[in-house]
């Protein structure tokens, strides 16, 4: 009985594989790049002092607290009292008082794990560590700070916190061409 299998493809006289340095491979790294580098920028950015000369440090964003009273704010009270105050997610006679301040530790803890989870988020991009999760709760990041800035409103902002996610989106359907990684999860 004769073999039906088909021929095995002819190689490449260099040697070196094409899916490796294919058009989708190479998009997919060059945006898996530049999302983990604007992801680690943002995380940076919130531990910037609030005025020049600027430094770096933990405290710029969590703020100084001694004897359970906040001695100097931090950054991230701007960010997050803003949004939960500015959008109406604070009114106990609408909302009750239980579901606002329910709310109101959401966002809390929503705002102290912001930098970390970006940091983290555009570390493991980078590296290519979890692609598929990592740009799944990337874009999950990217949606949710673009709701809380519709709230707001603040269209503009909106607008490029939208992009980022369809850029995390958009490398999200191209991972299966993720060839330059630690995982190709």
């Amino acid at each position: 009985m004769a073999s039906t299998n088909p021929p095995a493809p002819a190689t490449s006289s260099t040697g070196v594989s094409s899916e490796c340095c294919s058009g989708p491979t190479l998009a997919y790294l060059f945006l898996r790049i530049m999302i983990a580098i604007i992801l680690i920028l943002a995380g940076l950015e919130k531990f910037k002092s609030k005025a020049p000369p600027y430094t770096y440090s933990v405290q710029n964003y969590h703020g100084i607290i001694e004897d359970g009273k906040i001695v100097e704010e931090g950054r991230w009270l701007n960010i997050v009292k803003v949004v939960f105050e500015n959008s109406g997610l604070n009114n106990e006679a609408f909302l009750g008082e239980k579901l606002s301040r329910t709310i109101g530790w959401g966002f809390y803890a929503f705002g102290q794990v912001l930098p970390w989870a970006m940091l983290a988020l555009g570390i493991c991009i980078l590296l290519g560590f979890l692609n598929r999760v990592c740009l799944l709760l990337g874009a999950c990041l990217w949606l949710s700070l673009a709701a809380g800035q519709a709230m707001l409103p603040d269209n503009s902002t909106v607008s490029l916190l939208l992009n980022y996610a369809f850029y995390t989106i958009a490398a999200l359907a191209l991972v299966k061409y993720n060839r330059f990684a630690i995982t190709r999860f």
